[in-house]
């Protein structure tokens, strides 16, 4: 038999979810706006590559079709977490915050069907996801990182606005032939990519990728560094790290920042 302090409690839990769900049917069912861009004026992007940086802070790169641009949003581990494990496959044992949410959407009859990177203002992206809910498409306010999540939760496409992506990306480094016999995957250190990661005046290249199993990983080089020397050589960009590898030298020496530190490493190349 249920107590009068059981039959309190399930009431006030019943109060409690009746509250929760007409707060989140009243946000769906708020006006509908204009999208921030026409179609035309937004392009199409996918995760390129999550970087993780200092103090446990880290970087999604999200990248056009080409993969020849990529555009940095700087994220919080928790969202960092959240993209890792949906591009893994990986389902946690109890619903986190983003499966709720994607459960509370779907329970809601709302269906997301994109999300938009709008604009940046004083170093903060802004983003919409947008949601079609009984015949109208309403757009909510999100923060970037989250609206990624929840764009790979509910695989639909990731856009940003063009004029925001053109001013924002940067060249993607080459993958190919020996860098990428080497297991190296290189990105040219831009000014915006180097204010992202709090590397002040240094110059050099950025180790974006290293190839499990690969040579580059065998002798030490690791995701994030920046390669400043090679071969007692100013790296200006990735054409001087091709140059001394076109030599065909079986090593050489490179002078890498990592973690405020300077170190060197001896790069094996033979047979690359």
């Amino acid at each position: 038999m249920l107590t009068k302090k059981t039959t309190d409690i399930s009431i006030a839990a019943a109060l409690c979810l009746a509250i929760l769900i007409g707060a989140f049917a009243t946000a769906f069912s708020a006006e509908t706006r204009q999208l921030p861009a026409k179609g035309e004026d937004l392009i199409r992007v996918k995760v390129y590559n999550l970087l993780e940086m200092a103090n446990e802070s880290h970087v999604v790169l999200l990248s056009d079709s080409d993969e020849k641009m990529v555009f940095p949003i700087w994220i919080s581990p928790f969202e960092a977490n959240a993209i890792y494990m949906e591009l893994g496959g990986i389902k946690p044992f109890r619903p986190q915050t983003h499966e709720l949410l994607k459960r509370i959407i779907e329970q809601l009859e709302g269906d997301l069907r994109h999300i938009v990177i709008t604009h940046e203002h004083e170093n903060v992206y802004y983003s919409k996801l947008i949601i079609a809910r009984e015949g109208a498409m309403i757009e909510m306010d999100a923060r970037p990182s989250d609206s990624i999540v929840l764009a790979l939760k509910f695989n639909v496409p990731i856009l940003v606005a063009k004029d925001l992506f053109a001013a924002k990306s940067i060249p993607v480094g080459d993958e190919n032939g020996s860098l990428q016999k080497y297991g190296l995957t290189l990105q040219e250190l831009s000014p915006v990519l180097a204010q992202y990661f709090s590397l002040g005046a240094i110059t050099g290249v950025l180790v974006s990728d290293v190839r499990m199993g690969s040579q580059a990983e065998k002798d030490g080089l690791k995701t994030k560094d920046v390669i400043v020397e090679i071969d007692k050589v100013p790296v200006k960009g990735i054409d001087t790290i091709q140059n001394v590898l076109a030599k065909g030298a079986a090593e050489t020496t490179v002078k890498i920042y990592r973690d405020n530190n300077y170190i060197f490493l001896t790069l094996h190349l033979k047979g690359i």
